[in-house]
């Protein structure tokens, strides 16, 4: 019988990375229920405080929606410091986990600035300013960049100072028309969500017919496109998975790269299922986190294509590192 991994700093750090990554999921979650639950000016329009208290007593509970994402996003900053520690103390200058926690403390404080600007600006609840379509995009692009430098920390805390891959011209076009691809799916998203926010619909029929209308909101205009481009990609993901596996460099690569194409599959079935049955709060909730999913899955993708495969573990097995110098 193999004796077990033994737990060490590399190991506690890589698991504690992950977590971080699950918190993003739960706390970028939360952050769609405010919207959907109306609770976005649950604080009026103070910030950081809410309603210039920290702790507001007897308050209604679309005011507790609110303050309890702002306490949850606190702690993620604490999370991110904290993670930015234990890779200055693990590894040496110019390692990748020091540069990706970093990026990670950058797009917190971008998102942060971003939720500040909603709540300062009024574009939250029933809000229709056309600033607000170019506001809403922006955040989730941010949360999905902010999503992906976790990721990519996790990973080079498991994969230390082992040297990097060199990546193919051909595999580097087909990552950048992927992310461009993700960039423009997301922001279309983001667009009909809001519009289906603003602007609910009793059938497909009368939602068409207000998309079509002269006098519609742009969001509502421009709400058709998400889900032609999403079905799009029923056709085309064959297509790359099956380039970018012929250029993948290892099995490990091919193998995460058949799990992005599942995992696109099961966004698209949950996207269609959330469109047919006039979104529900509960598929509106589900098919973000399953948008996030599809991030963290893209970034182990890549991270797997540049990195070569561990020497032992399966994918998210015992790390392997070095000490700092």
């Amino acid at each position: 019988m193999k004796d077990l991994p033994q737990i060490t700093p590399y190991s506690r750090s890589y698991y504690f990375a992950w977590l971080l990554v699950i918190y993003t999921v739960v706390v970028v979650a939360w952050g769609a229920w405010v919207r959907i639950s109306g609770s976005g000016a649950g604080c009026g329009e103070d910030w950081p405080l809410c309603n210039g208290q920290a702790v507001p007593l007897n308050a209604p509970i679309k005011t507790w929606i609110e303050i309890l994402h702002r306490y949850s996003t606190a702690l993620y900053g604490l999370l991110v410091l904290a993670l930015i520690i234990c890779s200055r103390c693990i590894f040496s200058r110019g390692h990748p986990a020091r540069l990706w926690s970093i990026l990670v403390l950058v797009f917190t404080l971008t998102e942060a600035l971003i939720g500040r600007q909603l709540v300062t600006m009024k574009l939250v609840d029933e809000s229709t300013e056309i600033v607000r379509m170019l506001v809403m995009p922006l955040h989730l692009i941010n949360t999905s960049f902010l999503l992906f430098c976790a990721v990519m920390a996790a990973e080079s805390f498991r994969y230390g100072d082992r040297a990097r891959r060199p990546i193919s011209s051909e595999l580097k076009k087909l990552g950048v028309l992927a992310i461009l691809a993700l960039l423009l799916l997301m922001t279309s998203g983001a667009i009909a969500a809001l519009a289906s926010h603003l602007f609910p619909s009793l059938s497909l029929i009368l939602g068409l017919r207000k998309d079509l209308a002269p006098t519609a909101h742009p969001a509502l205009r421009l709400r058709i496109l998400h889900p032609i481009l999403a079905l799009s990609l029923l056709l085309i993901v064959p297509y790359f998975i099956s380039s970018i596996k012929a250029a993948a460099p290892s099995q490990q690569a091919r193998l995460w790269f058949n799990r992005l194409g599942y995992t696109t599959y099961a966004a698209i079935l949950i996207g269609t299922a959330t469109l047919l049955l006039l979104a529900p709060a509960w598929l509106k909730i589900t098919h973000l986190v399953m948008a996030n999913i599809l991030v963290i899955v893209a970034s182990l993708a890549l991270f797997h294509t540049y990195r070569p495969t561990p020497p032992f573990g399966p994918p998210f097995g015992p790390p392997f590192g070095s000490q700092k110098r």
